[in-house]
């Protein structure tokens, strides 16, 4: 599948008839698809304190969630991600906060769609359960598996479009996550793992290579895989390149807004958004199909990338 399509407005696009899970599938094979940028970076900014879960203010502080979701399709995103990264049941356990694990998830899922226009998407955001498994840690396959069908089925029954897994370091656990949620919804999922550059290639924490997880989670059912996190727009181009080379389906990539600066007790991310929104071009340009931003991204980061993608069909 080609990196290239034809850039339109949302609001000129016609819509599959079909459900919003088949309509987010058919819209990726009519032209480049953009999701938002960094939501704990947005909330950060709101004065959510370092180590304070941001799942908490679903419930807390609704209103400023569902600001971040609007700016941020006003800003053109095309899909927003559910303030869901932490709300599986073993990360809420880390705050005990496993007791709101519905009403955490099921919020969320409300206040995104509460704002979210017609024609767009909003994805259940599932993020890595925080816990290792056997047999560097204590949980089995089947636990982790369990895990994840929990909140997965969670945002599906509260009526989220897609399934996003992301940011996960971890090939086994990744499979579980995309194993627990597929088993209970046929939503499209999305699947979105952290690689570090090394001076051999690219490799996950756990040591794994993109050819051997573009493999193993094409053989598990995803719709769309690709990679988040961890890298700059501008290392994340040669990735890109290596996953589009050997998958079959569509490829994701939301990158860092380049490397953290550490000032003080602060992490900050000082590219700016003509620079991001030049790099996603030549991420589209080698394969990717969806993109989007990740830490350190704004909406504003958002909207020069959607000005970038227009003026590339001009």
């Amino acid at each position: 599948m080609s990196g290239k399509g034809v850039v339109k407005n949302p609001g000129e696009l016609e819509m599959s008839s079909g459900s919003s899970g088949q309509q987010i599938l058919d819209l990726v094979k009519q032209r480049i698809v953009l999701f938002d940028g960094a939501l704990g970076t947005m909330l950060m900014a709101r004065g959510l304190s370092g180590g304070e879960p941001p799942e908490k203010w679903n419930v807390e502080k609704p209103d400023v969630i569902k600001e971040v979701h609007r700016v941020y399709f006003s800003a053109g995103s095309d899909v927003v991600q559910t303030n869901t990264f932490g709300g599986n049941r073993f990360k809420l356990s880390e705050k005990q906060l496993e007791g709101d694990l519905v009403r955490i998830n099921q919020t969320a899922v409300n206040l995104a769609k509460e704002v979210c226009p017609p024609g767009k998407f909003v994805a259940g955001d599932v993020g890595p359960s925080g816990r290792l498994m056997e047999p560097f840690g204590p949980y089995n396959v089947k636990e982790m598996e369990g895990n994840f069908a929990e909140q997965g089925q969670i945002l599906a029954d509260a009526g989220v479009d897609l399934i996003s897994i992301e940011t996960m370091f971890s090939l086994e656990e990744t499979l579980a996550a995309l194993r627990g949620i597929r088993g209970d919804t046929d939503l499209p999922i999305f699947v979105s793992m952290t690689f570090d550059q090394k001076p051999k290639g690219f490799f996950t924490l756990m040591g794994e290579t993109p050819e051997a997880c573009v493999r193993a989670i094409e053989e598990n059912g995803a719709d769309v895989l690709g990679s988040n996190c961890q890298l700059g727009s501008r290392e994340m181009v040669d990735l890109i390149k290596e996953i589009r080379g050997c998958a079959k389906v569509p490829v994701i990539s939301q990158p860092n807004a380049g490397s953290p600066i550490l000032r003080g007790e602060m992490t900050v991310y000082e590219q700016s958004p003509g620079e991001f929104g030049e790099d996603i071009l030549r991420i589209v340009e080698v394969g990717a199909n969806i993109v989007g931003g990740c830490c350190g991204t704004t909406p504003l980061f958002i909207e020069k990338v959607r000005q970038c993608l227009s003026h590339r069909e001009e």
